[in-house]
């Protein structure tokens, strides 16, 4: 009976085994396939990210030969921009005086008040041509046109335009 007994324990003790063993090995396998499906989730997403990057990298490169093409890293002034496209047209402006400045994140918009006296429409023309055309990134934001009162073939432009540039 004794030997019985031994015998009923040393089996109860290596069934018990056998099945915390059993039972260790499916858990951890289960652990295992869980670590191998988000391992692979995540190189999935490092490939993708990988791939995002040198677009963007390809991108910055793009709007740097940009920014240098166009001269927005080392910018002369709005004024002295506009007196250059009109001394190119030949027209002589009343009155430029600069605005105020604003800072937007790390550009600065400076903006231009320009008049000109005595303009035909061929040159107003040509002349929102050449700013809309420029090298540097300037935009008009406001154009005011008036008939002259001695000749109405010839008017008066009050222009607003500005320069954006890094600041």
């Amino acid at each position: 009976m004794i030997r019985e007994f031994i015998s009923d324990r040393i089996s109860l003790l290596l069934m018990t085994s056998i099945m915390a063993v059993t039972i260790f090995i499916i858990t951890m396998s289960i652990i295992v396939g869980d670590k191998e499906k988000k391992n692979m989730s995540l190189k999935n997403q490092l490939t993708e990210i990988n791939s995002l990057s040198e677009g963007l990298l390809q991108i910055k490169s793009i709007v740097s030969s940009k920014e240098k093409k166009i001269g927005l890293t080392n910018s002369t002034g709005v004024v002295s921009s506009l007196e250059q496209i009109l001394k190119q047209l030949g027209i002589e402006a009343s009155v430029i005086k600069p605005l105020e400045k604003r800072h937007v994140k790390e550009f600065v918009e400076q903006d231009v008040e320009l008049e000109i006296k005595d303009i035909d429409l061929n040159s107003i023309v040509n002349l929102i041509y050449r700013i809309e055309n420029a090298p540097q990134p300037i935009k008009i934001k406001s154009t005011l046109i008036k008939t002259s009162f001695e000749n109405p073939d010839r008017f008066i432009l009050k222009l607003t335009a500005s320069l954006i540039s890094k600041g």
